[in-house]
């Protein structure tokens, strides 16, 4: 029939397959899948700093750097109508 030898060789490949199987699923990434952007329209008199405190749980400056890379904002100045993209919380 089989050899011994065979049998116990495959054994030990299912063995380590499985050791490999699950040290990856422990060690892997969280899903990239977040929620999308929520739009915000700039009221009179906000600041970037001021939606990024009200939107968001701590510290404020977490936020901004995201808030401007997503609308492509190079400075601070907001309009009164503008229609801003916030990351999800």
């Amino acid at each position: 029939m089989f050899d011994i030898r065979i049998i116990r060789s495959l054994g030990l490949l299912l063995a380590v397959l499985a050791l490999v199987i699950a040290i990856g699923l422990r060690t892997a990434p969280e899903s990239d899948a977040t929620a999308p952007p929520v739009a915000y329209t700039v009221q009179p008199g906000d600041t970037l700093w001021e939606i990024a405190d009200r939107t968001y749980a701590g510290d404020p400056r977490d936020r901004l750097g995201e808030i401007r890379a997503l609308n492509d904002l190079e400075g601070s100045t907001l309009q009164a109508g503008q229609t801003l993209l916030l990351p999800a919380a």
